[in-house]
């Protein structure tokens, strides 16, 4: 299982580095989760990015919302996001984000299979030359993750983008690979870290994005 994941991740790598690599990115992010109930949690996320080989700030963002535990398979979560980003005229802009996921997770002995689907809608309001309409995107998420013990758990995920309301893209437009590990340092801390390849398509310019992440989980 191990060796079938890092064969992927350099098989993926070498694609990357064959096509328009434009620079390196990073990602980090705090994840806190407060349990309300048996059913419903509370979530806050604040995260920044960095791009241009990691010399500039390229977005930020406050999030906030509710998940609701259906079944011990699945959960429904709805979410605001603030949004600090740059733009192309160079200078960082606020827009907002709303999002609903449904989750699937399923174990099996030490391995567990998850799945998320997202419909999400980024609103831009008014910007320098008028107004731009909110862009509404369906996401879908498969990830694989193998339990080594109670500490290590090395995953993989893929993530497509659909765009749902864009005239100039009627398809697939943006697909993610993710290859990492989780340390579970207690009950209430983890931390991931990853690699992700990020290949944008159907779409001009389509450029392919390496990114290395660290997202923190706190729960209590």
């Amino acid at each position: 299982m191990k060796k079938g994941l890092f064969i992927l991740f350099f098989a993926l790598s070498s694609s990357v580095f064959g096509q328009n690599q434009v620079d390196f990115r990073s990602m980090l992010s705090v994840n806190v989760q407060k349990k309300i109930n048996r059913r419903v949690s509370a979530t806050c996320i604040v995260a920044e990015f960095q791009t241009y080989d990691f010399q500039e700030l390229g977005f930020a963002f406050v999030d906030a919302g509710f998940k609701y535990k259906l079944s011990n398979s699945f959960g429904i979560n709805a979410n605001y996001r603030y949004f600090l980003k740059k733009n192309l005229d160079n200078f960082y802009v606020n827009h907002p984000m709303l999002y609903v996921d449904l989750d699937y997770s399923k174990g099996i002995k030490r391995l567990t299979i998850g799945a998320t689907s997202r419909l999400q809608g980024f609103y831009y309001g008014k910007i320098i030359d008028g107004y731009r309409n909110p862009s509404y995107y369906s996401r879908n998420r498969l990830n694989l993750k193998y339990r080594l013990n109670y500490y290590w758990q090395p995953f993989t995920e893929v993530e497509i983008f659909i765009p749902l309301n864009n005239p100039k893209r009627q398809s697939l437009d943006q697909i993610r690979y993710n290859l990492g590990f989780c340390y579970t340092f207690n009950d209430y801390l983890k931390v991931e870290i990853f690699e992700r390849i990020q290949q944008q398509m159907n779409r001009a310019p389509s450029n392919t994005y390496l990114l290395t992440a660290m997202n923190w989980y706190v729960r209590f």
